[in-house]
Formats: C-alpha cells, sequence, structure tokens
C-alpha cells in the first residue's frame, strides 16, 4: 500500500520549504516506503499546460501538504492562485480530507492581501499548524506522518477510540476531570461516587487506560475526555463555531475555536448558542414567558452525535457548528456508515466510535438504543417547530436546524412552565402587570409621569410601582433624574 502525498505551496516563496517536505520523507526508510511524492519542480518539461499536470495528480493524491507563506503566488483567469486551486480541488476531490497545512512565522506576519483571506479561508475548513523554519518544518511534517501512518497504514485494525498513545503515560490526564464526571455520572444515573481509586476506574471501569508494556497509556477517547488540552495530541478534536450575518457565510458577526476535554467543550458551545441566538418575552394571562429561537436540547442532541460519531481518522477536518439568520448547522466529519440510511436513522444504532459511546452513555448523554434523531425530532416540534434536515455533503454529515423567523412569539403555547413566570407569585399588582405588559408585547418605554396618568396614581406610588419591578429584574431602569425611563429586561 502507497499513499500519493501532494506538495503545495508558493514555488518561488517557498522552494527550500517545498523539498525539505520531499527530503523527510526519502530520508525515512519506512515514510520512503509508503509515501510517493509529487513535486512540480521534478515533473518533466511537457506540452499540456501546467494546470492540467498539477490539478490531476491533486485529484489523484491522498495526502494534500500545503505550506504557506508571505506571498499569494500567480492569478490564473479565475481570480485564484495555483496553490488555492489545488487546495479547493483536494477538498472536492478527496473525501477523507487529509489535509495537513503549515503556515509559515507568526500571525504578526505582513502578508498580501489574499493570502491573509486564503488562511482566514482554511481556518474554517481545516486544521492547521504554524512553523519557524525548516528544522520546525521538518519535525511538524514528521509527527503528522507518524500519525497518518499509524492510523491508515497497512496491518492498522484498532479503532480510533481504542487506540492508544505510545508517547504518553497516565500523567497526561487530569483526575480533575474524572472527579467531575464521577459527580455528573451519580446524579444522572442515581448512583454513588465509586470509592476505588482513580487508576482503576479509567483502567476497570471505563476501559479508557490500558496497560502495555507495565505501563499504563491513554486512549485517544481518555485523552478526549480528562486531558486538558485534546487539541495538543489530536489536532483534529476542535469545535469551530460562528455566527454569521444572513443565510451564508460571507460576513462573521462572532466565531470561535473551541478545544478542550468534551464536557468542556459542549459547555462552551452552549454559552456561545445563547450569546448568538434569539430569546423573546410575552405576557400572557399575568404570567411572562420566555421564548428561545431554538431549544437547545435538541441542538445539544446533535452536537453529541457529531462528537460521538465523527470520523477522527480526517485528521485535517473539524466539526463545524454555524448560526445563520434561518437555521442553524451542525457538520460533522465522516458520512453514514456502510448500511445505514437518513430515511431510517431512527431507532437505529450503529456507532463508529463504541468507546467514546459508552463514556456519554455513563451520564444518559446519550442512550444506548438509537433514540437520538427521535428525541431532536419531538424537541423540535413540541417547541413549534420542524423536524431537523439531514444530509450527507461531500463526506460530511450535516444536521439542519431551522428557526421560526419572525414568528418566534407564536411559538408561546410550546414554552415549557419553567419557563413561565407567574408574575402574580413573584408579588406583582394589577397595574404593575399591565404595564410590564406593555413593556414586554409593545416595547413601550415608560416614565414615572407615563405610569402616573396611564394608572392614575400619585408620583411616590409610581416610583415605588418601578423600582419594586426593578428589583424583581422584570425591567431595568435607564438614567437619572427627570429623564429616568423603565423598560422591560
Amino acid at each position: 500500500m502507497t499513499f500519493k502525498v501532494f506538495i503545495s505551496g508558493n514555488q518561488t516563496e517557498l522552494s527550500e520549504e517545498r523539498f525539505a517536505v520531499k527530503d523527510v520523507i526519502n530520508n525515512n526508510p519506512v515514510f520512503k516506503r509508503f509515501f510517493d511524492v509529487f513535486l512540480f519542480e521534478e515533473v518533466p518539461a511537457s506540452r499540456q499546460r501546467p494546470d492540467f499536470t498539477y490539478l490531476k495528480e491533486v485529484k489523484d493524491s491522498d495526502i494534500f501538504i500545503g505550506i504557506l507563506g508571505k506571498k499569494y503566488g500567480n492569478i490564473d483567469e479565475e481570480g485564484l492562485s495555483p496553490t488555492e486551486k489545488e487546495f479547493k480541488t483536494f477538498i472536492e476531490h478527496n473525501p477523507h480530507n487529509d489535509i495537513f497545512i503549515f503556515v509559515k512565522g507568526s500571525r504578526d506576519e505582513i502578508r498580501d492581501e489574499k493570502i491573509e483571506d486564503l488562511i482566514g479561508f482554511i481556518m474554517n475548513s481545516v486544521t492547521y499548524k504554524r512553523f519557524d523554519d525548516l528544522d520546525d518544518l521538518k519535525e511538524c511534517i514528521t509527527e503528522n506522518l507518524i500519525i497518518f501512518f499509524e492510523e491508515k497504514g497497512p496491518g492498522n485494525t484498532v479503532p480510533f477510540d481504542e487506540k492508544v498513545h505510545g508517547d504518553l503515560d497516565y500523567s497526561i490526564l487530569v483526575e480533575e476531570e474524572l472527579i467531575e464526571f464521577l459527580q455528573k455520572r451519580a446524579f444522572k444515573l442515581h448512583v454513588d461516587v465509586p470509592s476505588i481509586p482513580l487508576k482503576d476506574i479509567f483502567v476497570d471501569v471505563l476501559k479508557v487506560v490500558k496497560h502495555v508494556d507495565g505501563e499504563f497509556k491513554p486512549t485517544n477517547t481518555a485523552l478526549l475526555f480528562f486531558s486538558q488540552n485534546p487539541a495538543d495530541y489530536l489536532p483534529q478534536d476542535v469545535i469551530k463555531i460562528a455566527r454569521y450575518n444572513g443565510n451564508t457565510r460571507l460576513e462573521t458577526i462572532d466565531n470561535k475555536e473551541i478545544t478542550g476535554p468534551i464536557y468542556k467543550m459542549i459547555k462552551e458551545v452552549e454559552v456561545f448558542f445563547k450569546r448568538n441566538t434569539r430569546l423573546a418575552n410575552k405576557i400572557v394571562d399575568f404570567k411572562r414567558i420566555d421564548i428561545p429561537e431554538y431549544p437547545f436540547e435538541a441542538i445539544r442532541e446533535a452536537l453529541i452525535n457529531a462528537i460521538a460519531h465523527r470520523d477522527y481518522n480526517q485528521r485535517g477536518a473539524h466539526i463545524m457548528f454555524s448560526i445563520f439568520e434561518d437555521r442553524i448547522e451542525v457538520v460533522s466529519p465522516g458520512g453514514l456508515l456502510p448500511g445505514l440510511k437518513i430515511n431510517d436513522l431512527e431507532g437505529k444504532h450503529k456507532a463508529r466510535n463504541h468507546l467514546i459511546c459508552s463514556i456519554f452513555h455513563e451520564t444518559k448523554d446519550m442512550e444506548r438504543f438509537g433514540t437520538g434523531m427521535e428525541k431532536m425530532n419531538r424537541v423540535m416540534v413540541e417547541h413549534g417547530l420542524k423536524e431537523p434536515e439531514l444530509s450527507e455533503e461531500g463526506d460530511y454529515f450535516v444536521v439542519k436546524f431551522f428557526g421560526p423567523g419572525d414568528k418566534i412569539l407564536d411559538l408561546v403555547s410550546d414554552i415549557p412552565d419553567e419557563r413561565k413566570t407567574d408574575l402574580k407569585e413573584l408579588g406583582l399588582n394589577d397595574r404593575q402587570i399591565d404595564a410590564l405588559r406593555l413593556m414586554v408585547n409593545d416595547n413601550k418605554v415608560f416614565t414615572n409621569k407615563i405610569y402616573q396618568d396611564m394608572f392614575k396614581v400619585s408620583r411616590n406610588t409610581a416610583s415605588r410601582h418601578l423600582n419594586e419591578m426593578v428589583e424583581l429584574n422584570q425591567i431595568q431602569k435607564i438614567g437619572k433624574g427627570r429623564y429616568t425611563k423603565y423598560k422591560a429586561n
């Protein structure tokens, strides 16, 4: 078995770096045996157009190694440099996305505008590393090819989540993360926290640490859940989240790369979600109702499924969580496993990463019998929205949640009781409730004088009523003295 490697990068600026990549492979007897390098500089002269040659080669390659510097390169009739064209062609024709991108220099380097745009595009597409010099680049190349070979080389039959990291030991794991996990597990399962040593829980209960050659070695699952920053060892373990302006990816309002132990990543996504989606309010029958744009319970289910079922062998790919004006998309690398079809996913359970799923089962974040799709559908419909749309796009699995748009207040009847506040039980009188209804439902802004005139009360009574609502966190006070105004929180 031979893997074809395509080396991309500005030939003029990065000539030494391009040949350094080939030297790394040719000077290593194992690499030389299993990796076949394509370098355009070594192609014999031909009557064919250069782009025909390199695009044909990139389509047939198994691994794409891209090196980016300060210069964008020559632009063709489509407005693209060879490097960008090669990158996009490889993504289109290689479903497994085995891409290694290396950026020379720090973020402070002065670069061509178009190369900055390309780096930005790549940041939203695949993972990458920075390097300072040739030795640094060679070390990065060697590390990535070793990991690739271990995962996809001949004779490899161990699933990703069960593999151990031979160069890491038990000390890499953070026992405090396990303690938090066990406390959550005890709460969800209504059991006691085990009193046995933590190492025994890792080895015998969760089975995420293995005894190898007299040492305790963490599996990839242990790293994902219980190391401080799994992306240091598994660079594909990144969730890229973004809030876009409108319904396309042209303009980003907010974005973030999330790394860390899995449960902390999920929490960070929830914080981002709440910051970038709407929470409407309405007063109905003496009750104030909070109306979220989407039910996070359904979104969380899709996120957990993406983490549990993604193809981690696609080292250049990552999970993408995107919020648009009209929808939310959760995209995970790796299509459906053989034997599964989108139309009959509900009620079926087939796992790519059994050990990762087992950890989620321990905290009841994932059911054992394939009920995740049913739960997402049910929660969305109960919220007054349509069922999520599932699709395969290339070698990615996509879940799309469509929001209520301008009809968010129409979801009132579907909001659970815990999102309703009984204003009479809170202590508000009828005048206060009527004022709050106008502030919440009609966006009316009150002053002390408006309250006096509307309800025929004294200035002191109006002040007392309004300040009580401020103290109960139902309205906010803006300004001072005669310019004081009140509006709904």
